[in-house]
């Protein structure tokens, strides 16, 4: 299993990517949703949109099967709005994290 981190954030202190064995503390989902299928702009719109109906301090998991959404659509969202990103290869899909602070 691949695992690539890439975290943005004051709240955090975090600002670099690296491949970890394990799933940061934070990267626990409340909320879920799959995009598997969906291909750009589709997965940002809808991670976006739910981002915005996310209270503070709150993790969305985004399951999806499109590589550039995980590569960059969603860091860049991630990085733009300050809050941290992690994401993880799971069988067919990615399964991403973006901690609302």
């Amino acid at each position: 299993m691949n695992i690539y981190l890439l975290a943005f954030g004051a709240s955090l202190g975090l600002s670099y990517m690296s491949s970890q064995a394990t799933r940061p503390q934070w990267a626990e989902a409340d909320v879920s949703i799959d995009v598997r299928g969906e291909s750009c702009p589709i997965p940002e719109l809808t991670v976006s949109k739910k981002l915005k109906e996310l209270p503070p301090s709150r993790v969305l998991e985004v399951i999806t099967d499109h590589q550039p959404s995980v590569d960059v659509t969603l860091p860049d969202l991630a990085r733009e709005l300050g809050y941290a990103f992690y994401s993880e290869k799971s069988g067919d899909a990615y399964r991403v994290y973006i901690a609302k602070s």
